[in-house]
């Protein structure tokens, strides 16, 4: 494969206005609820499809990096994730922005994601042909033990106790085996409903429990809402939000690793990388910040934009070295690839060679623009918060009821949210964790598909899952997770004592 690296830089410079505008419209459809990068680029894909293969895919991976920016503004400032994935963002950037440092939190996420996106462009670009042959040793038996570390958070993230996290996730896990089963085809827990045949819409599900369940926080407790989150946008409290990020090095360097590898495992994703990575945080993390933890924590904040951004470059490794799309948006990124007639699998570098790293390198670019775009859109997306409550609390309505009805196109999913919403209302009132539910049914049906896909495997055997190398040190990884913050508190004890 000969390629010049003059001819890749001048393809860089040609696209560099595709990128901004990219990472531009995919900040816009982040901050959108209900408006995903894979939805958007599956309704945009006949414009994409008239546009030549190089800029086509430099425009889908741009946005695809803006909106995982995107996705925090609403989450920090609203409460409304826009994704599963931006969940997590939720769960520090509110209380953050509840305590006067919106700013902060937003220069935080920032910053954070252009670095995820950064260090997963140099990444994919340094190990793409190494880490694609490494990501299909990744079986379902693997991939049920990488879901465990993402339940494994489930326990950890309740201000209202241990039990009451796990049953919060219980029941969200339970929620998940609404629909067919994964394994038969066996529709159950439907109630004889058609509209759940399909299981229940998850982002009409999410948008009522992180988000209309604030619109009644907010009719109830208007008056005090409304103290807390009039507050100045700053452009300076924002750069102190990526000075923030820069004191925590290792933090980065973790959640990117975890963002990376979990990206470049096909099926998995930001919604998986996010949990974990936040988890590994809370893990790893002083008593004092542990103490944070769900009340306003810059580490836990950062972890989970770190891991989403650079998921974006670890998902392009199985797509350009084997065909298989590491997320739903390269999936219809694999549409357009071969509409053009061109070759995918392990030719593709081959054949393609300068349009692959043309498009590996513009990761940079989309980077770059991420964290000057992100500048002055949080700074306009920050003046949400000082709009009057009477003005705010409709606008988070219709945003809700958008995004009820995003996901399903029906009313029904309207209703969903409803009833999602009046849960999570209750459900934070007594100090259960909305976020924990929707974990467990965001990970609920992955976790079980994996787990049967395992059985089969193994002949209905469990022993399939602690055979193998990469199995074992997972199993270790997960139990030194489990284990390591109870043996450093016991640690500290003793030393203490002595």
């Amino acid at each position: 494969m000969d390629i010049s690296l003059a001819y890749v830089l001048d393809l860089i410079i040609t696209h560099a206005h595709v990128v901004l505008f990219g990472v531009v419209v995919g900040m816009i459809v982040g901050a959108t609820p209900g408006l995903t990068s894979s939805n958007s680029t599956a309704i945009m894909l006949p414009f994409i499809l008239t546009l030549d293969p190089t800029t086509g895919t430099i425009f889908v991976i741009s946005l695809h990096a803006g909106a995982q920016v995107g996705n925090s503004f609403p989450a920090i400032l609203l409460n409304i994730p826009g994704t599963p994935s931006s969940a997590v963002t939720t769960l520090e950037g509110y209380p953050l922005a509840c305590e006067g440092k919106a700013s902060l939190a937003l220069g935080v996420c920032v910053l954070a994601s252009a670095l995820g996106g950064l260090i997963g462009g140099v990444v994919s670009i340094l190990s793409v042909p190494l880490l694609s042959s490494v990501a299909l040793e990744f079986s379902p038996v693997e991939l049920t033990i990488i879901i465990l570390f993402g339940l494994v958070i489930i326990g950890q993230i309740s201000q209202g106790g241990v039990w009451k996290g796990f049953l919060s996730g219980l029941f969200g896990l339970m929620a998940a085996t609404c629909g067919p089963d994964p394994m038969w085809g066996v529709y159950r827990g439907d109630f004889g409903i058609v509209l759940l045949y399909d299981g229940i819409p998850i982002v009409s599900c999410l948008v009522g429990l992180l988000a209309f369940s604030e619109m009644f926080k907010l009719l109830i407790e208007k008056d005090k809402q409304a103290e807390v989150l009039q507050q100045k946008i700053s452009l300076k409290l924002i750069l102190q939000g990526f000075r923030e990020v820069l004191k925590r090095p290792v933090e980065t360097l973790r959640s990117a690793f975890i963002g990376l590898v979990v990206g470049a495992i096909p099926g998995a994703g930001g919604s998986i990388a996010a949990p974990i990575a936040y988890q590994q945080s809370m893990t790893f993390s002083s008593p004092e910040e542990k103490a944070r933890f769900g009340k306003g924590s810059i580490s836990g904040l950062m972890s989970a934009d770190v891991s989403n951004n650079a998921c974006v470059g670890g998902a392009l490794i199985p797509l350009m070295t084997l065909a298989l799309p590491g997320s739903s948006t390269d999936a219809v990124l694999l549409v357009a690839l071969s509409f053009h007639g061109l070759v995918l699998g392990p030719e593709f570098l081959t054949m393609n060679g300068d349009m692959a790293y043309a498009v590996l390198f513009s990761q940079f670019t989309a980077a770059f623009c991420i964290a000057f775009v992100g500048v002055l859109l949080a700074w306009v997306a920050g003046r949400i918060i000082n709009v009057s409550m009477t003005v705010l609390i409709p606008i988070i309505s219709i945003l809700a009821f958008i995004g009820g009805f995003a996901e399903t196109q029906l009313t029904f999913g309207i209703w969903i949210m409803l009833l999602s919403g009046i849960l999570g209302y209750f459900m934070k009132k007594y100090q259960y964790v909305p976020l924990a539910f929707l974990l467990g049914l965001v990970l609920g049906s992955k976790f079980e598909t994996n787990l049967f896909c395992g059985l089969r495997m193994g002949h209905n055997s469990f022993s399939i899952f602690f055979e193998g190398p990469i199995a074992l040190t997972l199993w270790g990884l997960l139990a030194l997770t489990i284990t390591f913050p109870w043996l450093h508190n016991l640690y500290r004890t003793r030393r203490a004592g002595r």
